[in-house]
């Protein structure tokens, strides 16, 4: 029970300050947006009225949309969708749109201005429906197996909601410049085409696949002498070249990844960060030599635990690094 409280403790832990480093600027945001129009009208209950739909309607929408970003994928291997799946980043050439939707939206809902049949905002809600609509789609396609994923889809679809509603009752209370918006969503189409191609260029600018060890792959690039024997990798369907170190950690990832997936997760989002930065020091043999001997201590706790695991029939024997011989070619079979 005790051992259950701490880990809770320390897993709630850094989510708790993320979420406060979140709310921080959060409502600092809200505050700001919310203060001209009370100051112009005098009343705090439009200032209360604009600092709770601010975070909303400008705050969240936005975060979304630009942090998204980060959700592109770091290899070819996991695009199952193939380019498309790489619109995180290429949606960013709508920026200008995006940011004129949100200007649009909040003239409406925060700042209450006494004409919103103006072209600007009739053909910035317009755009921000069609946006929002199109992200929605293209979430629910790339996510649809992931009920995290979807469950986050709740802000782009609210968003989606609120502009195609605003859209709809502004051009039927409102006169509405034709010419005007069609000109707006004409030149929106040379950033629908920057977007694709940029997806697509991302897309093909992706490795095969992505190294998960980056330090201790980096490691097993020193003198053969040292480092080797080196081996041909089946792991993930994909050929790759290994030493037993290497194979050592892909193996301990893996138990690590099925047993603890919190703290393993955790483990990632730091060494994710890390260790490309150190791999990218190890720039010569000798270095790597040197970083292979350091890594000894790690290579034999790993070692260990999968044998011990291994030993205790917990985990199939097939997924541990095993030498295979195929025509004479020693060949290292990691189902992990």
């Amino acid at each position: 029970m005790g051992l259950d409280w701490r880990a809770d403790q320390q897993l709630n832990g850094p989510t708790g300050m993320k979420m406060t480093f979140f709310l921080i600027p959060t409502v600092l945001v809200a505050f700001f947006l919310a203060l001209p129009p009370a100051l112009i009208r005098k009343s705090w209950t439009q200032f209360w009225i604009g600092f709770v739909l601010s975070p909303f309607a400008v705050v969240l929408p936005l975060a979304f949309f630009f942090l998204s970003m980060f959700l592109t994928p770091d290899s070819k291997e996991v695009c199952h969708n193939g380019a498309l799946d790489c619109f995180h980043l290429g949606k960013l050439a709508l920026s200008p749109f995006v940011l004129w939707a949100t200007a649009a939206l909040y003239a409406v809902e925060i700042a209450e201005v006494r004409n919103p049949g103006r072209p600007w905002i009739v053909n910035g809600l317009v755009l921000g429906a069609i946006i929002s609509s199109v992200c929605t789609v293209f979430g629910v396609l790339t996510n649809r197996q992931d009920n995290v994923m979807l469950f986050c889809l709740a802000v782009p679809l609210y968003t989606s909601i609120w502009y195609i509603a605003r859209a709809v009752h502004t051009i039927r209370t409102q006169p509405i410049d034709s010419t005007k918006l069609t000109i707006a969503l004409g030149s929106s189409l040379p950033f629908w085409a920057l977007s694709v191609w940029w997806s697509y260029k991302t897309y093909l600018s992706l490795p095969d696949h992505v190294e998960s060890c980056f330090v201790v792959t980096a490691a097993s690039r020193g003198h053969r002498g040292i480092v080797g024997p080196h081996f041909n990798v089946v792991r993930r369907r994909c050929h790759r070249v290994a030493n037993y170190q290497l194979a050592t950690f892909w193996t301990f990832e893996a138990l690590w990844r099925k047993t603890a997936p919190r703290s393993h997760a955790a483990f990632r989002r730091i060494y994710n960060i890390i260790g490309p930065i150190i791999a990218r020091r190890i720039t010569s043999p000798w270095i790597a030599d040197v970083v292979y001997v350091i890594l000894k201590p790690a290579e034999f706790f790993a070692r260990f635990v999968v044998n011990t695991n291994l030993l205790l029939g917990t985990q199939k024997r097939d997924s541990s690094p095993r030498l295979l011989h195929t025509q004479g070619a020693p060949i290292l079979n990691l189902q992990s």
